[in-house]
């Protein structure tokens, strides 16, 4: 089952507290480990940017509910089989990027809901269900999936009325990277432009009781977005985070002894 202490991740989506994740595109269980030791809610396994399969997945899954968060996982495109093959190694919810329309929103649910909510594969016999599906198991999967499709650009903020009113999905997942690029300022993303675009985005969504979630390059971002009313706060990701630390690490060991 996709929950953690009974709670699943779709209710702890739209009840709240928000929750704090990060994207990882690093395959590594350790990494994961840390990342729930440090205290984030979810992790998000990035398999558009990251070296990620579906054979690297599972163990990634495992280790984050053994830990204790929600491992999330973005698959590279709106692909059935690649959002079936995600759920079924056992993510507790499904990112999909570059969602332009509402035509393209329905597709995404549609695939990762079980009839009659949708037409997601049916295999009883995978880590999701526990390798032996109980009875009431694909309702409950039903119930439980988070499913969260990504406006990245101009097309989808164009299209947001009609994404809005998509039945089944669960939220809207705001990219400010791509965004900017999108906008024209490539490069930006805290860009004035990109930011009012999604603030009037996470606004809008909200008034239409629909989840907002996005993607903060920083911490300063995040307390803006989560103040803002978000359900999600992606906050950098795991290269970027160590990396930054190794720099600081070097950084401090070159301050001479004297001043130390």
């Amino acid at each position: 089952m996709p929950m953690l202490d009974g709670i699943s991740l779709r209710d702890a989506f739209h009840k709240g507290p928000a929750l704090k994740t990060i994207f990882s595109i690093i395959p590594s269980i350790e990494i994961i480990e840390m990342i729930a030791i440090a205290g984030f809610d979810a992790v998000i396994l990035d398999m558009e940017h990251g070296p990620y399969s579906i054979d690297s997945l599972g163990p990634l899954i495992l280790a984050a509910r053994a830990r204790g968060i929600f491992p999330i996982a973005r698959v590279q495109e709106l692909s059935p089989a690649l959002i079936g093959a995600a759920l079924d190694a056992g993510a507790a919810g499904i990112l999909v990027p570059q969602v332009t329309s509402a035509a393209a929103a329905a597709e995404v649910v549609k695939a990762a809901r079980f009839a009659p909510q949708g037409a997601r594969g049916v295999n009883p016999w995978v880590r999701a269900a526990d390798f032996d599906a109980e009875r009431g198991w694909f309702a409950q999967a039903n119930r439980s999936i988070c499913v969260m499709a990504m406006i990245e650009g101009r097309e989808g903020l164009e299209a947001l009325s009609d994404i809005l009113s998509v039945e089944g999905l669960d939220g809207i997942f705001l990219g400010p990277v791509d965004m900017a690029q999108s906008l024209g300022v490539a490069g930006q993303p805290e860009h004035p432009i990109v930011i009012e675009a999604l603030r009037q985005t996470i606004v809008r969504a909200t008034e239409n009781g629909m989840g907002a979630a996005v993607f903060a390059p920083t911490v300063a971002a995040a307390r803006r977005w989560l103040q803002l009313g978000v359900r999600l706060a992606a906050i950098s990701e795991d290269t970027a985070v160590i990396l930054s630390a190794f720099r600081r690490l070097i950084s401090e060991l070159q301050v001479p002894i004297s001043e130390a």
